[in-house]
């Protein structure tokens, strides 16, 4: 099992690989890298564990859109990954994709 994430650039191709990606029958999350970045900061008291974080993070602030789908099968990742370049015409200059292993999910049907 794993979770594939692509990283965008830019928002405006996310209709394209979310049809490609329904239209093959994956279903997936769009989050903002926005939201996270806000999740982290407006969570977190001035300068405790975090407080250097917000060195790092500060300045412009650009939101990238994250794709997330969770496959139940180790292969599905090559078919995402081509899915999205199909959509994109390649990824290179307009993000990047890879996956992580899920070792335990609960609370998601067949």
């Amino acid at each position: 099992m794993q979770l594939f994430i692509a990283v965008l650039t830019e928002g405006v191709s996310v209709p394209e690989v979310l049809q490609k990606f329904k239209d093959n029958n994956f279903h997936g999350s769009v989050l903002s890298t926005r939201s996270i970045r806000h999740a982290l900061m407006d969570s977190v008291e001035p300068d405790p564990y975090f407080g250097g974080l917000s060195k790092i993070v500060d300045g412009v602030e650009v939101a990238r859109p994250m794709i997330f789908v969770v496959v139940k099968k180790d292969e599905e990742v090559k078919t995402l990954m081509q899915l999205t370049n199909e959509a994109l015409g390649g990824i290179k200059g307009k993000g990047f994709m890879y996956s992580v292993p899920i070792s335990n999910l609960e609370g998601l049907e067949d």
